[in-house]
């Protein structure tokens, strides 16, 4: 493996040169798919509609509507509101240029603070860095720059980890506000409150399950115990609902007011098919470009994972999770997960009876203290949520891809495992991948001057 530690050897300017060296790299992925395809250039600057065609700016034509006259649609209404109260644009082609503009200003500044941020988090400088290509450098990072909510999205993200980290030294009190401040303004962006409300949830009974588990007590009074002790956790549950449910009440006191229904933006989305239901055909298809099922399956899988090396940490078992030893084949599996899980199934089984086939992954120690880490647990369930939301709510993954790797949750959820596994392997597998999400970066950008769907 290539030595990373060459890159930082300048520790004292590592926090501005490693966000501007990945900068680079995206600018490099976008600048081939557009000389591959000028017209993505075109598209990009323009700040005139250059073809004919019905949705030329997709999504982004919603939220123009929006920016232009105030509406209550199925899009949230923070973003047009920015755009409008800064730029008060005057017809559907201004303001989707006013987005794209904003969108790249955001992005670039976001690059910087989510680095410290992982770097922070994940304590290791080389991991942090990878963390954050992979995430900037994916086909679903194209979304932060050409104007959809996921640039802004991002930069709430980023200042809601940041809050919630350990090592934020802020007085509680002050964490609390800023937690509801921008939890508020994420509910106003796009629609997250079922999200929300999982995920605290989920991270609340698992935080205070696993500290039950390691005492071997479930008594209602040991409970109790417990519940007393994460007053904190339980504090920043309480104002993250709050906070969810009151941003959206405010876009539904508009919609009530302007169409009479207060959940006006949900009934939109049934109108693109959407509705409960059971689509096991999903597991194996997504309808959808394969970054969709991607999308379905590793949030999931990152998920499984870390819960089962918190659990061989804190009872002490013998480790059964094996790691294959032909790297390179099993890394390239990922790209179609129900296929890696059949291939590894067979080999986990095969390797009961033969143990060479397969090694075991080693823990690091790390791995008990992030289980105590109340944002460790929300980034890894906020990832799952979007996946089983898209699930069960619509006969296609349609976007799930967007929603788990254009925005830093799964990210920063897939670096606190990496943290729990020692070794450098891990570091040969982000790469790889990376690579991999590199060329179809430049795929997004061709296909975004031809106004092909992306995702």
């Amino acid at each position: 493996m290539i030595k990373l530690n060459a890159i930082f050897k300048n520790r004292k300017n590592q926090n501005y040169l490693i966000p501007l060296a990945i900068y680079g790299i995206f600018i490099i992925c976008a600048a081939i798919g557009m000389i591959i395809y000028p017209g993505s250039f075109y598209k990009l600057i323009s700040n005139t509609q250059l073809s004919p065609i019905r949705y030329y700016y997709m999504d982004v034509e919603h939220y123009a509507t929006m920016a232009v006259k105030p509406s209550c649609l199925a899009f949230y209404p923070l973003w047009p509101f920015i755009i409008r109260n800064l730029f008060h644009p005057q017809t559907i082609e201004q303001a989707a240029h006013y987005f794209i503009i904003v969108a790249n200003i955001i992005f670039f500044i976001t690059n910087f603070l989510i680095f410290r941020i992982f770097k922070t988090a994940f304590k290791k400088t080389i991991l942090a860095f990878l963390i954050m290509l992979a995430f900037t450098v994916n086909p679903m990072a194209i979304f932060r720059v050409n104007g959809y909510t996921e640039s802004i999205f991002s930069l709430f993200s980023a200042i809601f980890i940041w809050c919630c980290l350990p090592q934020n030294k802020l007085h509680q009190n002050i964490k609390i506000m800023i937690l509801f401040i921008i939890t508020f303004l994420m509910s106003l962006t796009r629609p997250i409150l079922i999200q929300m409300i999982f995920s605290t949830t989920a991270t609340l009974i698992t935080i205070i399950g696993l500290e039950l588990f390691k005492i071997k007590r479930y008594s209602w009074t040991d409970v109790l115990n417990q519940i007393q002790k994460y007053k904190a956790e339980i504090t920043k549950t309480l104002t993250i609902w709050l906070a969810a449910i009151s941003g959206y009440a405010v876009y539904g006191s508009f919609c009530l007011q302007t169409r009479g229904n207060f959940f006006a933006p949900f009934d939109d989305q049934k109108l693109w098919g959407k509705k409960l239901g059971f689509y096991p055909d999903l597991l194996l298809f997504p309808k959808s470009p394969l970054i969709d099922l991607i999308g379905l399956y590793l949030p999931i899988i990152i998920t499984l994972i870390f819960l089962l090396l918190t659990y061989y940490q804190f009872s002490k078992q013998e480790n059964i999770i094996s790691v294959p030893k032909h790297k390179f084949w099993w890394n390239i599996l990922y790209l179609y997960p129900p296929l890696l899980i059949i291939v590894y199934t067979y080999h986990w089984i095969k390797s009961r009876k033969e143990p060479n086939n397969l090694t075991q992954l080693k823990i690091s120690s790390f791995t008990e203290k992030l289980a105590n880490n109340y944002i460790t647990w929300f980034c890894f369930y906020f990832a799952v949520a979007h996946s089983l939301v898209s699930f069960i709510t619509f006969n296609k993954l349609l976007s799930l891809g967007r929603y788990s790797f254009a925005t830093p949750f799964f990210f920063a959820g897939l670096g606190y495992l990496c943290c729990c596994i020692p070794g450098k392997r891990k570091y040969q597998t982000l790469l790889l991948m990376t690579g991999i999400s590199a060329f179809m970066l430049v795929e997004q950008w061709i296909k975004y001057g031809q106004h092909k769907w992306l995702g």
